[in-house]
């Protein structure tokens, strides 16, 4: 009796509440820092970030400038951080038919791309990628700063009418190409990728223990973050 109850002892002193982080994604958006022809760059979660293709201008990031991505609610739908966070009302923008590419200093887990104004209603304007993606948030009823507008989506070809909100491509990406076509007064896009970030969950309890030696251990979890 008494060595039963010796081991129940051990076992219980085993029991030990150990909290379990998990983790909860927000997006970091492109710091666009410098523009020369057919080049525009910025930095991204402490890498660099370009895209060189035909450009016909956009906002270099604390220059100032008009905030296209305010409202935010085309942008921020289902917890997404809007790229204007901070102040950032950074942007590249297009015209012409145009075929391009962002480059990443290192590879970046899931990348966004936040458009604004694409097409008109009415008048669709297309971006062809070499990768798929999924539309991530949009301004079909939460209106942003040119109104509201709709999209549709075939293949890695995503088409505008009036269209500003957030396409998401999963994964590791280093690169990422864009072709737009046609012809628009203007619209523009930035790039963003996942910071991750650390939240608690409710405490869970571990037992382990070690028979007659009553040896007790615990594991815990490691915490894996318009120029011309």
């Amino acid at each position: 009796m008494m060595k039963i109850s010796h081991i129940a002892a051990a076992l219980a002193l085993g029991a030990v509440a150990v909290a379990t982080p998990t983790t909860a994604s927000a997006q970091t958006w492109t710091s666009w820092n410098s523009a020369s022809p057919g080049i525009f760059n910025g930095t991204l979660l402490g890498t660099s970030v370009t895209y060189t293709g035909n450009y016909a201008g956009g906002q270099l990031t604390g220059g100032g400038g008009t905030d296209y991505f305010s409202p935010s609610g085309a942008y921020t739908q289902g917890g997404l951080t809007s790229p204007n966070a901070g102040g950032n009302t950074g942007f590249v923008q297009l015209i012409n038919p145009s075929i391009g590419t962002l480059s990443f200093g290192t590879s970046l887990n899931n990348v966004y791309l936040a458009l604004i104004s694409v097409g008109q209603p009415g008048y669709a304007v297309s971006y062809t990628f070499d990768q798929a993606f999924t539309v991530e948030s949009n301004n079909n009823t939460n209106c942003a700063y040119w109104g509201c507008g709709s999209y549709t989506q075939s293949g890695n070809t995503f088409t505008g009418y009036e269209f500003s909100g957030t396409l998401k491509f999963a994964g590791n990406i280093s690169s990422l190409s864009i072709a737009t076509d046609p012809s628009e007064n203007w619209h523009g896009f930035t790039v963003g990728a996942d910071s991750v970030t650390a939240t608690p969950e409710p405490a869970s309890f571990v037992l382990m223990g070690t028979g007659l030696a009553g040896v007790i251990g615990f594991a815990r979890r490691r915490r894996k973050n318009v120029t011309a």
